[in-house]
């Protein structure tokens, strides 16, 4: 189960970084002054956040989830 959960986060981690790069290569045109220092980290800094927010969504519902003992089904 593990195996398939690192699996789908290298896909989605290559997912992000190619959006990342074909973001980077058509930049938008603001009709603001010049970008300041922080301004190039917008994207990647964006797109990292939705892609640990994707991972973390999906490591969550694969996690084994703890069953209570007073919800636990009486075999006897």
């Amino acid at each position: 189960m593990a195996m398939r959960v690192s699996a789908l986060g290298a896909v989605i981690a290559a997912t992000v970084l190619a959006t990342a790069a074909a973001a980077t290569a058509r930049p938008l045109a603001l009709p603001s002054g010049p970008p300041g220092p922080l301004d190039s980290l917008a994207t990647p800094v964006g797109l990292t956040a939705v892609g640990l927010g994707v991972v973390g969504m999906v490591a969550g519902a694969f996690r084994k989830k703890k069953v209570q003992p007073e919800n636990q089904r009486k075999t006897s």
